[in-house]
């Protein structure tokens, strides 16, 4: 597709005037990160693809990552050009560094590294400069932008004329001793199966701990099912029966869709919920209406429970707001380290001249009872701790036991 620098300046001009119309976090990420539209746009003008749709491409993901917005981004492509990659490789932050949380054992260049040993650099550069760096997907919050340029290291969209990167790893082990290696990136499988949304067991007879991965659960033919996680939830419940103190485990949940959300909360409570704060811009006005409440009504007899609800910078978007419902019932407790910040319900607006499509957060949410924004701030737990690297060799899990030990 040739795509001229009119094409691309159309483009712009669309795009800017649909941000100024609706992105609802524009005053907020302004005060915060100092986001200024004006200014990318600008430089986006400057930028001529030379009838690459696919430079300009990377031109866009690049400028709308400088807004610091975790729903203001690249939406995937009508042609489906993108190659999703896999190193087979997982990270996590701790207080000493990035570490290695998992390794696939089928791969032989990984078996020398360990579960806790320290990142210390990405193609020879130091790790923490490299992933300062990284302008890939963007985030709300800095606690945000640093976990999902970890996960770059695991799975990368690629655009057509980029190659998965990095190409070397350096890893520092408990005894100091170094490992190099070269990622193994492999196309990821569309037909593997998707992982379950909804694990639940037992710690005893009356503490139940469900994980819930996240709230766009699939079926086994990998489409997003709201009858497949009902399924889930169901067995998950089904199995705890009898269990009056439940650990909700909402770490690494990024959202989903809001009906999923609301299955898991409608099992939880028998009241009337405050399940969401929100403001909507007024149409093609730009400015954001007064906050409302949209009352969640169950329509089943829940298993009563006292909640400990785990929370980190991976939980996020309807995952956030999942917590900060559940936050007002009675007996609950939130642990862990602060979520995301990342709230915004977006909408998907196609660019004129080359079909990329656009994410663009329509809407601003406040924790219930309050005027105050989840977006680029989060929800604070009211026990803080996180697992460091010490903890991760010893398959330690200390979130959970400080949930657990709170109970008593």
């Amino acid at each position: 597709m040739s795509y001229l620098r009119s094409d691309w300046l159309a483009d712009l001009g669309f795009l800017e005037e649909t941000i100024t119309l609706w992105w609802a976090g524009r005053d907020r990420h302004a005060d915060s990160d100092g986001a200024n539209p004006a200014a990318v746009f600008s430089a986006l003008r400057t930028v001529d693809p030379a009838g690459d749709l696919w430079a300009g491409a990377r031109a866009l993901r690049d400028g709308l990552w400088a807004l610091g917005d975790c729903h203001l981004r690249l939406a995937p492509s009508v042609m489906g050009a993108e190659t999703a990659w896999l190193s087979g490789l997982a990270f996590a932050p701790t207080p000493e560094g990035p570490v290695l949380l998992w390794a696939d054992p089928a791969i032989s260049a990984y078996r020398a590294a360990s579960v806790g040993d320290l990142l210390t650099a990405i193609d020879g550069v130091p790790a923490e400069k490299v992933l300062a760096s990284l302008r890939l997907r963007p985030g709300s919050t800095p606690r945000q932008r640093y976990l999902f340029a970890l996960q770059s290291l695991s799975h990368r969209d690629c655009l057509p004329g980029e190659s998965p990167l990095p190409r070397r790893l350096s890893l520092t082990d408990a005894r100091r001793r170094d490992l190099t290696f070269a990622p193994d990136w492999r196309v990821q499988d569309p037909a593997a199966p998707p992982p379950p949304a909804v694990r639940a067991r037992r710690i005893d007879d009356r503490t139940g701990l469900i994980a819930m991965r996240s709230f766009a659960c699939r079926d086994r033919t990998g489409q997003i099912s709201d009858a497949e996680m009902a399924r889930q939830l169901d067995a998950a419940f089904a199995g705890l029966a009898g269990c009056d103190r439940l650990v909700i485990d909402l770490r690494g949940n990024g959202g989903g869709r809001d009906e999923q959300a609301r299955m898991l909360a409608a099992k939880l409570t028998g009241a009337p919920l405050v399940w969401m704060r929100h403001a909507h811009p007024a149409p093609y006005g730009g400015q954001l209406g007064r906050f409302e409440d949209l009352i969640l009504a169950p329509t089943a007899t829940p298993q009563p429970a006292r909640l400990r609800l785990l929370i980190d910078a991976g939980t996020a978007s309807t995952a956030e707001i999942c917590v900060a419902a559940l936050a007002a019932l009675p007996g609950t407790v939130l642990v862990g380290s602060p979520s995301g910040g990342a709230v915004g319900d977006p909408v998907e607006f196609r660019l004129p001249r080359s079909l990329l499509g656009v994410f663009v957060p329509v809407a601003r949410y406040a924790r219930p009872g309050t005027d105050a924004p989840i977006e680029g701030a989060g929800l604070v737990p009211d026990i803080e701790t996180a697992p460091g690297a010490f903890d991760l060799r010893e398959g330690r899990d200390p979130v959970l036991d400080a949930a657990l030990a709170s109970f008593d």
